[in-house]
């Protein structure tokens, strides 16, 4: 038992790590389109997912994604499975009280806005770096100290879940038998401690480092006006509204 629970919990690590890294090396016409208009794209989607409850609104949204991350090329399997954790765990919230109401239409609907807004986010995630994604926030006039807020917490959480993930792969590497519960704790309790004597350490790395580098956003490049990406996200909003 305690075996299934430590891969389930460097499974979530490993998930939530990846989550807000991007990893996509395969340059699509996503990553030429400027950030500040994906940025409002994706917002546009999001806000198209949670607004309402009707299954063909959601669903279009799913499916104008979708569409949208194949016409592009990228790979659907990936998108799927950076979005499908959030998705399961609030299916598994709102089942119970779906149950209670007898309201089972309910326990799809909501999970399928979760998974509509996750996908939408996901795909700005893997067209845009991060220092692009803080360019577009600037070029929004986004207050300063928000985009220090951002920054900052982006940096400590990828940092978090490395050093956490590392704990884990390191205790697995050395580890030569199978332990008892009793042990299991023992030990995790050993290692959640070293893990916050490292988040320490790492937390004023990282704040020495970016006071040395300076904390301005500076970002150049030259980006396409996503004429095209504008349109179909005007479409897709103009067929909602129709349903």
């Amino acid at each position: 038992m305690h075996l299934l629970i430590e891969k389930t919990i460097k499974e979530a690590t490993e998930y939530f790590h990846n989550f807000f890294v991007h990893e996509y090396t395969k340059n699509t016409y996503l990553h030429s389109v400027d950030p500040a208009v994906k940025l409002i794209g994706t917002l546009v989607f999001i806000l198209l997912s949670i607004t309402t409850f009707n299954p063909e609104r959601v669903l279009l949204t799913v499916l104008a994604v979708y569409f949208l991350a194949f016409n592009v090329g990228i790979s659907l399997r990936l998108l799927v499975k950076r979005s499908s954790l959030f998705t399961i765990f609030s299916f598994i919230i709102v089942l119970p009280v779906s149950i209670y109401e007898r309201n089972l239409e309910y326990a799809l609907i909501f999970p399928l806005r979760v998974f509509s807004s996750i996908s939408a986010l996901q795909l700005f995630i893997l067209t845009t770096k991060f220092n692009e994604a803080m360019y577009a926030l600037k070029r929004l006039r986004v207050p300063k100290i928000m985009l220090d807020i951002v920054w900052l917490t982006y940096r400590y959480t990828v940092v978090m879940f490395r050093d956490l993930l590392d704990i884990m792969l390191a205790r697995e590497a050395r580890r030569m038998r199978k332990g008892s519960h009793l042990e299991m704790f023992r030990v995790g309790g050993k290692s959640l401690g070293l893990f916050f004597l490292r988040s320490f350490e790492k937390a004023e790395m990282i704040e020495l480092a970016m006071a040395s580098r300076g904390r301005e956003v500076v970002y150049s490049g030259s980006y396409d006006r996503g004429y095209f990406y504008l349109v179909y996200v005007l479409a897709i909003t103009g067929w909602w509204v129709m349903l």
